[in-house]
């Protein structure tokens, strides 16, 4: 694991506190996403893709070319 911070949520009326993990490392075949989120059950994930890069790409940065996993934790 390269990177573990917390963050929280709003569950109905009571906030859960949520673990984001991220590792880094491995190398990425040219023409795939190098970066995957996991621990979100439902279509958010496929938006994350995209924010992800924008928001990288606005900021200046560039996407490394090493696999970059994303875990949410906990998934509901």
């Amino acid at each position: 694991m390269l990177v573990k911070t917390f963050a929280s949520a709003v569950y109905g009326v009571d906030a859960r506190m949520i673990t984001i993990e991220v590792n880094s490392g491995g190398p990425v075949k040219i023409g795939s996403l190098g970066y995957h989120l996991v621990g979100l059950p439902d279509n958010a994930v496929k938006e994350g893709y995209h924010r992800l890069s924008s928001a990288i790409y606005n900021l200046g940065f560039k996407i490394p070319r090493k696999k970059i996993v994303i875990n949410l934790a906990p998934a509901d």
